[in-house]
């Protein structure tokens, strides 16, 4: 194929989104894949699970289904693979399936298959490829931690490496994430274009963050800390019930809202009853995405200090632009690509999600400076703003307009903190 024949051929491919699970019960991948997809210039078809052998869950995303979702039609139809081993007869059979489901909804054209990550995804579509060469072009998203995953297994490792050197295009969420896909394929395209987030979703009035505020029973000169993440190790929550109680036998009027459910649940409600934190510290668990703006802007601190936890680590953090995009400073961890959603004293603060005392102080300062608070979540706002979905939207169609046309994908990155 000469040089430019490769963008004519895809003109007019299909695009086709593959990701084994997706909406409603979703990660911060899944919702970049979504809010980007569902603004794309022409029709996305998004090739997932078939749904839920759970009525419950089957209910949910049937009704989710039949929602608005923009550019996207939502074709429930993989059989997972399962266990990903390649040694497995039911493994091979599951990607059969899936290569046989890709063709059609091709229908004879060429497509362009977004996959949300390297494994089972990227490994689909690699396979897809390599039978139909000319007819297949492979953006392949890479988020972090399923690459220190890869890490632990000869067999992921294989999948990623195949994926990826089958991939035309490598979008990462982080310059982090770039390191980790650069470390395992050196010489593959790759361009980072982070996540994003909707700004006016995140205004509230102040009547009806004060009406939310009240509900937790608070008096009226707490400061509020709040965490929004499945409660998991690498999300650090318990490190935030210390800070409470530390700071609060200082004499700092300081409560936490914890939202999110998970495993950690159980221990971190234990562990502030044991240190006197009962009525300091809510669990409201996994609350609705429409009350997130509520939290946020009842909020006067946001904390996520995230920490690397075997293979898990945090490859960005949406959360911390749709903190941002309400107002509110946030402290986060230096691990992964944190300290990229968060600008270190200008949107929040950076710190050693390990170290009790850094965590602690820097709440500390947010909490007892109200001028520093608003100047940071001032900044924030405009931060936020310059992650607009749709100027991620716009970064990468360039991206994969710049791997059709076979030149380098220069300006395909986020935007970049101003000095």
């Amino acid at each position: 194929m000469r040089r430019g024949d490769h963008s004519r051929d895809f003109r007019k491919a299909a695009d086709i989104v593959i990701s084994q699970d997706f909406l409603p019960v979703i990660g911060g991948a899944h919702a970049w894949l979504y809010e980007s997809y569902r603004r794309w210039k022409s029709p996305v078809k998004v090739l997932t699970r078939a749904y839920s052998s759970d009525p419950r869950l089957a209910q949910a995303e049937q009704e989710f289904d039949r929602g608005e979702h923009g550019s996207i039609e939502i074709l429930r139809e993989i059989t997972p693979p399962g266990e990903l081993d390649l040694l497995s007869l039911p493994c091979w059979k599951s990607h059969l399936r899936q290569l046989r489901s890709i063709r059609r909804v091709a229908g004879g054209k060429p497509v362009i298959l977004h996959c949300l990550r390297a494994f089972p995804d990227g490994f689909s579509a690699a396979l897809y490829k390599s039978v139909r060469p000319r007819s297949a072009l492979i953006v392949v998203y890479a988020h972090g931690e399923e690459l220190l995953v890869a890490q632990s297994s000869r067999q992921l490792r294989f999948m990623a490496r195949f994926a990826y050197e089958a991939a035309d295009l490598i979008i990462v969420n982080s310059e982090s994430t770039r390191a980790l896909v650069e470390g395992l394929c050196p010489r593959r395209r790759v361009v980072c274009v982070h996540p994003g987030v909707d700004p006016e979703r995140f205004r509230t009035s102040t009547q009806e963050a004060a009406q939310y505020r009240a509900t937790w029973g608070w008096p009226a000169k707490t400061i509020v800390l709040s965490t929004l993440a499945r409660m998991e190790p690498r999300k650090n929550h318990s490190i935030l019930v210390r800070v409470v109680g530390k700071l609060r036998a200082d004499g700092i009027p300081l409560a936490l809202v914890c939202a999110g459910d998970g495993a950690e649940r159980a221990r971190l409600a234990e562990m502030a009853e044991a240190l006197g934190l009962r009525d300091w510290i809510r669990f409201p668990g996994a609350i609705p995405e429409q009350e997130k703006r509520l939290l946020f802007a009842a909020t006067d601190i946001f904390a996520m200090p995230s920490i690397q936890v075997g293979e898990m680590i945090e490859g960005f953090g949406i959360v911390f632009l749709e903190a941002a995009a309400a107002g509110v400073p946030s402290v986060c961890g230096n691990s992964g690509g944190q300290g990229e959603a968060v600008l270190d004293g200008q949107t929040g603060i950076v710190v050693d999600g390990r170290d009790l005392k850094e965590v602690a102080d820097a709440v500390q300062s947010l909490a007892i400076d109200p001028d520093l608070r608003r100047r940071l979540g001032n900044r924030g706002r405009v931060w936020a703003a310059e992650h607009a979905w749709d100027r991620v939207v716009q970064l990468t169609h360039e991206a994969i307009h710049d791997a059709l046309s076979h030149t380098p994908a220069e300006g395909a990155h986020a935007p970049r903190p101003s000095q």
